[in-house]
């Protein structure tokens, strides 16, 4: 496997940008013992990362006075940090997994009057006696040492707005799929909890309706004009039925109506055996006028 090395790298990671258009240069796991192709053209880059490259010295960095971030991790660095005052303006140091012994080998951060963050992890330094009192005494702006503060308490990790931290990838993008599928839930559970509390009022209505005084009065008035209008159904029908020669206790509607047919098709019979008998007198009458 073939690395580039430090000066390629620049001119890949640069593109077709100016060197003062560069504000940050990414690169890790090229191959270089000191710092080589970086010159001062490069006046506004704010973000250098070094992480994995074999640097053993700082020789050749030359003066960044926009630089806020340098990322020196992994390398094979032992002295020579008087370098770094180059960087006046440097808030962020990472020296972690380093050949840093010794504090004095620290002496040169003091000049470092933006410096807040520096990581020491993984350094043979961070093992001797007093070193964090010791460290942040030496840097006085100093705010974190390896992310934790002198009270103990951890460095808040960089959040989005809604407090999740963003996804990134080799290429440094952002993944906002998570976030875009976070935002679909959300708003479906919003949507389904909107749709319970409608239930649960319309429910609440229903159960704790009562009818006020003046609505009971008018249903009052309603069921009186119910029963009133049953009497003269009742009467009407009682008076129908007298007619008809009906007698005995009221029987329902259905009854009634089934007892009338039944009196309509009676009445053909009783005429035909009235006339039956009026013949049979009216020949009896004939039969007595003849004898005399």
């Amino acid at each position: 496997m073939t690395f580039m090395s430090l000066s390629q790298r620049i001119q890949l990671e640069q593109g077709k940008l100016k060197p003062s258009e560069v504000t940050e240069l990414h690169l890790d796991h090229a191959k270089a013992t000191d710092i080589e192709g970086l010159t001062g053209d490069y006046s506004s880059l704010e973000l250098l990362s070094l992480s994995a490259v074999g640097l053993e010295k700082l020789g050749g960095l030359p003066d960044l006075p926009a630089l806020k971030t340098l990322d020196l991790s992994s390398n094979s660095i032992s002295g020579g940090l008087e370098e770094l005052l180059r960087c006046p303006n440097l808030e962020h140091l990472n020296l972690s997994a380093n050949k840093l012994e010794s504090l004095e080998s620290l002496a040169p951060l003091a000049k470092l009057g933006a410096l807040k963050k520096l990581d020491l992890t993984d350094c043979a330094v961070a093992g001797s006696e007093n070193y964090r009192k010791k460290v942040f005494a030496l840097v006085p702006t100093l705010v974190y040492l390896d992310g934790i503060d002198q009270n103990d308490n951890e460095e808040p990790s960089e959040q989005t707005a809604n407090g999740e931290e963003d996804e990134v990838d080799e290429n440094g993008a952002v993944d906002d799929e998570d976030d875009e599928d976070d935002e679909s839930e959300e708003e479906e559970e919003y949507g389904i909890e909107a749709l319970q509390r409608s239930d649960d009022l319309e429910d609440d209505d229903e159960e704790d309706y009562a009818p006020g005084e003046d609505e009971e009065n008018e249903l009052d008035d309603y069921d009186d004009l119910d029963d009133e209008e049953d009497d003269v159904d009742e009467e009407d029908d009682g008076a129908n039925l007298s007619g008809a020669g009906v007698t005995g206790p009221r029987r329902p509607a259905a009854k009634r109506r089934h007892e009338t047919t039944e009196e309509t098709d009676e009445a053909p019979v009783a005429k035909h055996k009235a006339a039956d008998s009026e013949e049979k007198e009216a020949t009896v009458n004939n039969g007595s006028t003849k004898d005399k």
